[in-house]
């Protein structure tokens, strides 16, 4: 019955994710954009450690501010380091496999 339906155009086989490989090199580059925006902007992580420690009033407002700080420098970290890792994957990487 399952042979039956490995010939379906309107259910086609699921395709398999990026490769392992594909993903420790956009890691290695999220992790490497992570470290030059500390570099870069360590002067403004400096200046808003005072607004981290202790919590102000109100709560809301606070954890707002932890939430769009982690957040923007994840998000950021996670989209560049993609984005160049799979130019490097696909240009250099995956000829030599």
């Amino acid at each position: 019955m399952a042979d039956d339906w490995a010939d379906d155009p309107q259910f086609p086989t699921p395709q398999l994710g990026p490769s392992a490989d594909r993903l420790k090199i956009r890691f290695a580059v999220s992790l490497l954009v992570a470290i030059a925006q500390l570099v870069i902007f360590w002067d403004l992580v400096l200046s808003s450690l005072q607004f981290i420690w202790p919590p102000t009033e109100p709560r809301t407002q606070w954890v707002t501010f932890i939430l769009v700080s982690v957040g923007s420098f994840t998000v950021i970290s996670v989209l560049i380091g993609t984005l160049i890792g799979d130019q490097i994957y696909d240009r250099w990487l995956k000829n030599n496999k």
